[in-house]
C-alpha cells in the first residue's frame, strides 16, 4: 500500500470520528452525559490526533492534543460539563473540522488561536473541581494521608480543618504502616510498552506514542534490547525493542491505555507497579482485566496489602467493567468485522451485475425465441441474479444519517449569521439508500435548510408576536415507502407568503399578471431560476441561485421534490427518491411501435376495464371506477407523442400507478409484455433530459427502452385542480 492510500484512509478514519464526536456532543446537548458518551467524543478526538503526528499535520495535532487535553479532563470530572462547556466544544469541533479538511485539501490551517486559548481557560477554570456527582472523601481529597475509619463522617467538616492542626495530626498521629502506606501510594508505577512488526503500518509511529507517555511525565527507565539480533538478521519492519516507563502516581492507568488506541492490537501494553510485580497484559480492543488497584489509582487502601498476580485476582464487580466498556470484546469484534473498499471497485461490481441482468434477459428472449422450454432453470437463473444484485446493492447502501449528522453544524454557523436559533429533530436516520444517492444530496439539503432558516423561520420577536416558541424547530425525516425513499425538510415557520411570491415573480417576468395560477403554483414559483424575495444580499441568500439548483440536482437523481406550507404554521420540502440509481424492477410494456419500461414501484395493480367501468368527463377525460373510487385515465400515447396505439381504454390495459404529488391515476398502454429487472442508464448524461422520461435501458433484445417518470407524466398531465383534488 502506497503512503497515499494509506494516508486517504487516515481521512476517511478522520471523517468517521468526526462524525462520531457529532454525534456524542449532540446527545451530551440533550442531556446524555454517561462516561460512555464522553469517553466516545473523547477516542474519536485522540485517534485524529495519532493519526495526524504520524502524518506530520503539526497543526491539526497540535489543536486536538489541546482539545484532547480538555476532554479527558471532562472524562475525569475535573471539569464540569455545562451548557456553556457544551457550546465551546461544539465550536471546536467545527474548527477541527476545518483543520481536517485543510490537512487533506494541503491549504491553510485554520485561525484557532482564539479557540485554543478557551479551551486551555475552561481547563484552568476547572482544574481540580470535584464532579457533581461525587461526595468528596476525606481520605483523599481533605487529607490524603488521613487513615480510612478515622473520618467524623461529614465530608464538608473536614474540608474546614485548619492546616497547621491538619499538619500536626499527621506528622505525630500516624503509625508506621500508616505512614508506610501513604508512601506506597505516592510511589511511582510501571508501564512496559513492545511494538510489534506491524505498529508502523497504516501510518503508525510507536515514537510518538512513547513521547506521548513522557508528556504525561513518564520517565524511561530501561530499554529492552535482547531481542535485537545480528546485523546480517535484522528486518527494520520488525519490532525489537522494548521500553518501561516510570509513570506518576497521579496519572490513571486508563490515560495511558488511550495513547495506544491507535494501533490496535500491534503494540503490546503491560503495566506492573515495579519489577516485582507480574505484568498486567492488556488488549487495547478488548476489556481489560482488572488491574491491581494501585495502577488504576494508587491509594491508601491499595498500599496496605500487597499486589496479586492477575491471574490470582478476583474479578472486580462493576467499575472495572464500566472502565472498559467502550471498547468491544473481542468476540463483539469478531462479529462485525469490516474491511474498506475502494469506492471504484465496489462500482465495478455494480456494473458488472447490471450486465448480469442484462445477458440474462438476453438469454430468456433468446430461448423463447428459439421455442426452448427451461422454466426451472430460467428460474434459479433469475433468482441467483436477483440475490446477487440485492447483495451488491446492500454494500452499497449507507444510513441517512450520514448526511443528517452534517446539518447541527449548518445551524450553528446560520444561527451566528442570521440570530435565529433552531432545535433539530431528527426522524428515521438509520433509513438507508444507495451511497451514490447520499453522496449527492448533501447539497440540494444544505440549500433547502439554509432556505428554511433565513425564510421561513422567523425572528425570535416575531416568533413570540405570534404565540410561539422564541426557538425554531426544523423537522428531518427518512422514510421508505414502496420501493422510493421519502426525505422531508420541515419547519414551523411563517409559510410562503404567497402574495409577495406572486408579487416578486411578477416584476421579474417570471410569469404574467394576468396569470390565474392556483397556491400549488404560486409555491413552485420559487424554482424558478433566478427568483429571489430576500430584501438584501448576504451570505446565506439574495441572488436568486440555489432552489432551482435544488430541483434540478434531485431530477437528476431520478426524483422530485414537492412543497406542502400552510400560513403561519410552517412549510414541509418533501423529496422523493429512488433507492438506487442502478438496478431496479419494471413492467415492460408497449405502446405503439414503443416498448416502454414502468417502475413497479409506481404499479398498484393492472386490468381490463369491464364495460360501465370508463366514464366520460367533459369533452376529452376518461375516469376509471376502482372499487368505487374515481381515477383519471392518462394515455402514454397520447402524453409521450406516440403516433400509434390504443386511444381508448376498451382498446388496451390500464395500469393503476401511485404518486406523490397527484395520487392516484391509470396509465393506458397496448398491453403488458413483461415484468422483470432492469439496469437503469441516465438519458441525461447519454443525451439530454426529457420531461416524463426518468432514464433508459436495455432489453434482452438489445433494444433500448424509456423509462416512464411516472410522477413527472402525471403531474404535467393532469390540472392543477385535479392534482390538488387527488
Amino acid at each position: 500500500m502506497t503512503p497515499e492510500e494509506i494516508q486517504q484512509i487516515f481521512f476517511v478514519e478522520c471523517e468517521e470520528s468526526l462524525a462520531a464526536a457529532e454525534a456524542g456532543l449532540a446527545a451530551c446537548q440533550t442531556g446524555t452525559q454517561d462516561g460512555d458518551t464522553i469517553n466516545g467524543v473523547f477516542r474519536a478526538v485522540h485517534s485524529i490526533k495519532g493519526g495526524a503526528g504520524a502524518f506530520g499535520y503539526t497543526a491539526l495535532q497540535a489543536y486536538t492534543h489541546t482539545f484532547e487535553t480538555l476532554l479527558s479532563d471532562v472524562r475525569e470530572g475535573t471539569v464540569d460539563l455545562g451548557d456553556a462547556l457544551i457550546g465551546l466544544l461544539l465550536r471546536a469541533l467545527d474548527t477541527l473540522s476545518d483543520h481536517v479538511e485543510a490537512a487533506r485539501e494541503g491549504g491553510d490551517a485554520p485561525a484557532d488561536a482564539a479557540l485554543i486559548a478557551e479551551m486551555e481557560a475552561a481547563q484552568a477554570g476547572g482544574s481540580g473541581a470535584v464532579p457533581a456527582t461525587a461526595e468528596p472523601e476525606p481520605a483523599v481529597t481533605a487529607a490524603p494521608s488521613e487513615p480510612a475509619g478515622q473520618s467524623d463522617g461529614e465530608g464538608g467538616d473536614d474540608l474546614d480543618l485548619d492546616l497547621d492542626s491538619l499538619l500536626d495530626d499527621i506528622s505525630g498521629g500516624f503509625s508506621a504502616p500508616q505512614a508506610e502506606a501513604e508512601a506506597e501510594a505516592e510511589k511511582p508505577w510501571q508501564v512496559h510498552v513492545r511494538p510489534h512488526a506491524g505498529a508502523m503500518r497504516n501510518g503508525s509511529e510507536p515514537l510518538l506514542m512513547l513521547r506521548d507517555l513522557a508528556d504525561l511525565g513518564g520517565t524511561c527507565v530501561r530499554c529492552d534490547v535482547g531481542a535485537v539480533p545480528a546485523l546480517d538478521g535484522f528486518d527494520p519492519g520488525q519490532g525489537y525493542l522494548g521500553w518501561t516507563f516510570a509513570m506518576p502516581a497521579s496519572v490513571e492507568a486508563d490515560t495511558v491505555r488511550d495513547i495506544f488506541d491507535f494501533v490496535g492490537k500491534d503494540c503490546t501494553i503491560a503495566i506492573g507497579e515495579d519489577e516485582g510485580i507480574p505484568p498486567v497484559e492488556i488488549e487495547p480492543a478488548a476489556a481489560p482485566a482488572p488491574a491491581p488497584a494501585p495502577v488504576a489509582k494508587p491509594g491508601v487502601e491499595a498500599a496496605q496489602k500487597p499486589a496479586e498476580p492477575a491471574a490470582q485476582k478476583p474479578a472486580e464487580p462493576a467499575a472495572p467493567a464500566a472502565a472498559a466498556a467502550p471498547n468491544a470484546p473481542p468476540a463483539a469484534v469478531a462479529a462485525g468485522q469490516s474491511i474498506r473498499i475502494d469506492l471504484f471497485k465496489l462500482d465495478r461490481l455494480i456494473d458488472l451485475v447490471g450486465e448480469l441482468v442484462i445477458a440474462q434477459a438476453m438469454l430468456v428472449q433468446r430461448l423463447d425465441g428459439a421455442g426452448i422450454t427451461a422454466t426451472e432453470e430460467l428460474g434459479l437463473l433469475e433468482n441467483l441474479t436477483r440475490d446477487i444484485q440485492e447483495s451488491a446493492m446492500s454494500i452499497r447502501a449507507q444510513p441517512i444519517s450520514s448526511v443528517f449528522s452534517r446539518v447541527p453544524r449548518i445551524l450553528r454557523d446560520l444561527a451566528s449569521t442570521t440570530g435565529k436559533h433552531v432545535k433539530l429533530e431528527v426522524i428515521g436516520e438509520s433509513t438507508e439508500l444507495d451511497k451514490t444517492v447520499i453522496e449527492r444530496l448533501g447539497e440540494p439539503l444544505t440549500h433547502l435548510i439554509r432556505n428554511a432558516v433565513d425564510h421561513g423561520i422567523e425572528s425570535a420577536e416575531d416568533r413570540i408576536a405570534a404565540g410561539k416558541n422564541p426557538e425554531g424547530t426544523l423537522t428531518l425525516s427518512a422514510e421508505h415507502r414502496s420501493g422510493r425513499i421519502l426525505i422531508s425538510i420541515a419547519d414551523d415557520g411563517a409559510g410562503i407568503n404567497r402574495e409577495r411570491v406572486l408579487a416578486k415573480a411578477i416584476e421579474k417576468g417570471i410569469v404574467s399578471a394576468e396569470n390565474q395560477l392556483t397556491a400549488e403554483e404560486i409555491d413552485n414559483l420559487i424554482f424558478a431560476p433566478g427568483f429571489s424575495t430576500a430584501q438584501t444580499i448576504s451570505s446565506v441568500s439574495g441572488r436568486g441561485v440555489g432552489m432551482d439548483v435544488v430541483r434540478q440536482n434531485v431530477k437528476d437523481l431520478g426524483g422530485r421534490i414537492t412543497i406542502d406550507s400552510t400560513p403561519g404554521e410552517g412549510t414541509t420540502f418533501i423529496l422523493t427518491l429512488p433507492l438506487t440509481l442502478a438496478i431496479s424492477d419494471g413492467m415492460i410494456v408497449n405502446v405503439g411501435e414503443q416498448t416502454l419500461v414502468v417502475p413497479l414501484a409506481h404499479v398498484l395493480e393492472s386490468l381490463r376495464p369491464a364495460e360501465g367501468d370508463v366514464k366520460g368527463l367533459g369533452s376529452s377525460r376518461h375516469m376509471l371506477n376502482v372499487r368505487g373510487k374515481f381515477i383519471p385515465v392518462l394515455s402514454l400515447r397520447e402524453a409521450l407523442g406516440s403516433p400509434s396505439g390504443a386511444t381508448s381504454p376498451e382498446e388496451g390495459v390500464l395500469i393503476v400507478v401511485d404518486t406523490e404529488a397527484a395520487g392516484q391515476a391509470a396509465l393506458l398502454v397496448d398491453d403488458i409484455q413483461d415484468q422483470r429487472q432492469f439496469v437503469i442508464k441516465s438519458l441525461s448524461t447519454n443525451y439530454r433530459s426529457v420531461d416524463g422520461v426518468a432514464g433508459a435501458t436495455i432489453l434482452g433484445d438489445g433494444r433500448v427502452a424509456l423509462i416512464v417518470d411516472v410522477d413527472g407524466l402525471v403531474a404535467c398531465a393532469l390540472p392543477a385542480h385535479e392534482r390538488q383534488a387527488a
